[in-house]
């Protein structure tokens, strides 16, 4: 991972995942990102092993791998021997919270309703990110991972993590990005400290702002797509996408092309398409920027369900037990 390139994302991908993998090694793909709980291992190192590549893999473990190292270890060892591997390149803690499930059950991330129950707090998070960090460091001395990082950590996190790990950086840390939610400042602190940028789903919503657009009417030939892609490569972040058949080229190849013809002016444009998170359909993510619950819980979440008729004090609570997610809360105010 020297130089930031297209991944190829892998969540979701089933019986297709063999077609994929092949066109996207074919392609060069150097990268391909998987996790614990996405239910295609063996799919995947069956293709990866039929299409004679050898890209970086990244393995997501799921949340905080804060057991015993014994059965942390038993975890990895049995993600691989599905992949048919002896180690991967990146192995991230998938998010900063507990998984107290069987963690290749993909059931309790599949909504915010679903999620809710099993969400975790900061307290939890601050109780036991030091076992779970030196259990991945012991990943990394067992040659079981290469390098070892982190997903959808946010400062907060990273800060927490170095306080209470001997000022701990992890190599990667995998966050979501997309046009209109780009964490300037956030990839910028992280690229200081020398933490390789990951982008999940830069892709995954279909809608582009008209920035987007028009930097993409310039550039002859250009799709919406690739022009995401190539700011993405061109701000030094590595992007990773699911994709299939025609895309998959586009994706991977045309957009190292695009990024070098970005202007001064398309970058200005494109930054300007920044609304943040707050709006975003991608809830998972929303959760752990607003995890700590200091700051977290805002006033204008407060008044937007009071006005959809939630008691104050009752809003106040359930924005508290779903870490200031906004959307978790309401499906948790109106269930009850």
């Amino acid at each position: 991972m020297e130089a930031p390139v297209v991944g190829l994302g892998t969540l979701g991908l089933q019986e297709s995942a063999g077609e994929a993998v092949a066109i996207a090694v074919r392609q060069g793909c150097q990268i391909v990102d998987t996790g614990e709980h996405y239910g295609n291992l063996v799919k995947l190192g069956e293709a990866l092993h039929a299409a004679g590549g050898s890209p970086a893999l990244v393995l997501k473990l799921s949340g905080l791998p804060c057991g015993s190292y014994p059965s942390v270890r038993d975890r990895v060892t049995s993600m691989l021997e599905q992949l048919g591997m002896k180690h991967a390149e990146l192995g991230l803690i998938h998010w900063p919270g507990l998984c107290d499930w069987d963690p290749t059950d993909m059931t309790p991330l599949q909504s915010p309703s679903d999620f809710q129950p099993k969400a975790s707090t900061w307290d939890d998070y601050q109780s036991n990110i030091k076992v779970a960090w030196e259990n991945m460091l012991q990943l990394k001395e067992d040659g079981l991972v290469l390098q070892i990082g982190t997903s959808n950590f946010y400062p907060h996190h990273l800060e927490e993590l170095a306080r209470q790990c001997d000022g701990a950086v992890p190599f990667a840390n995998e966050i979501f990005i997309d046009a209109s939610n780009q964490e300037p400042e956030f990839v910028e602190a992280m690229q200081a400290q020398g933490i390789r940028v990951l982008a999940y789903r830069p892709l995954a919503h279909k809608f582009f702002p008209d920035a987007i657009k028009r930097v993409a009417e310039r550039m002859d030939g250009a799709t919406p797509q690739s022009v995401v892609l190539a700011w993405l490569l061109r701000r030094g972040v590595w992007p990773l996408v699911k994709c299939r058949g025609q895309h998959i080229e586009e994706n991977l190849v045309r957009s190292q092309h695009l990024k070098e013809r970005l202007s001064d002016e398309d970058l200005l444009e494109i930054r300007g398409a920044e609304v943040g998170i707050k709006v975003s359909p991608e809830w998972f993510a929303k959760f752990w920027k607003l995890h700590r619950e200091a700051g977290g819980v805002s006033d204008e979440d407060i008044a937007m369900l009071v006005g959809m008729g939630v008691d104050e004090a009752k809003a106040r609570a359930v924005l508290e037990k779903c870490g200031g997610n906004l959307d978790t809360a309401m499906d948790s105010a109106f269930a009850e």
